[in-house]
């Protein structure tokens, strides 16, 4: 729960302006086909030595998210609501300045506000068949109110799994959690436990957003999760309470909102 600015948004850097190429529209396409659900699809075509973010803008709302040369295709939020999204990608030229190598405007009207909120994107990324996607289902089987899905995965994750500080100095810039990895390792950071409990509970139908920001008892940047509930989102912060589990320390499932100062939301 200390710093994650090691791979977090609050990122401070030059980018130039520039136009797309044809190079990088062969490197670089967006795919809208499920805009209607508040997600996007982009393929492309990197190398290692390659440092590539993507960048989505929003009635003044800008954010950053990192590619990776191991993977090819991600799928990324549309969560700012209805409207005209400008979604670029940054080339890094030197240090800290980066160029637009390829810009597209997209024009979202979604079905629901809460659709974005069910789907699989890069900081919350499970499939099918992902081992905590099955324990989920598992779970709550024959389960169908959200209420008892949301306590009984949160009780899985909050007395089975533990917070691991000791990575936190070893993290890359461009760190992003792997609940199939925490789900075997069983311990994991905040970023962890909140990738992992919005994937789990999005997989079973629960609405759940990845928080980012400060809580009043917890040192530096921190993670947390939104789920919605009868009508309203409510907090919920797992790695806090396996902390608090782990030394027999009282804790609720429900945080109080004004312990906690929300910077992004996923």
């Amino acid at each position: 729960m200390k710093s994650l600015k090691y791979f977090v948004f609050v990122i401070m850097f030059v980018f130039l302006i520039g136009s797309s190429s044809a190079v990088a529209q062969t490197k670089y396409s967006l795919n809208v086909e499920n805009i209607g659900s508040g997600v996007f699809t982009i393929n492309y075509s990197i190398t290692s030595s390659e440092k590539v973010k993507l960048m989505v803008q929003k009635d003044g709302t800008t954010l950053f998210y990192n590619l990776s040369a191991d993977r090819s295709v991600e799928r990324f939020p549309l969560q700012l609501g209805d409207g005209n999204y400008r979604i670029s990608v940054l080339e890094n030229v030197s240090g800290n300045r980066y160029r637009v190598v390829f810009r597209e405007t997209v024009v979202v009207q979604q079905n629901s506000s809460l659709d974005v909120y069910l789907r699989s994107i890069q900081m919350v990324g499970w499939a099918e068949d992902s081992k905590a996607v099955l324990k989920a289902r598992e779970l709550t089987m024959d389960v169908n109110s959200d209420e008892e899905k949301v306590q009984i995965i949160y009780n899985y994750l909050v007395r089975n799994y533990r917070y691991d500080d000791k990575v936190i100095s070893s993290l890359s810039y461009d760190y992003l959690p792997n609940i199939d990895d925490m789900f075997l390792s069983q311990k994991g950071i905040c970023y962890d436990f909140s990738s992992m409990f919005a994937a789990m509970l999005r997989s079973v139908g629960v609405p759940t957003k990845l928080v980012m920001g400060y809580a009043d008892d917890v040192e530096g940047y921190h993670a947390w999760n939104e789920v919605y509930l009868q009508g309203a989102w409510v907090i919920i912060d797992t790695s806090y309470d396996a902390l608090m589990y782990e030394h027999n320390q009282p804790h609720s499932m429900y945080k109080d909102t004004n312990l906690y100062s929300k910077v992004y939301e996923f």
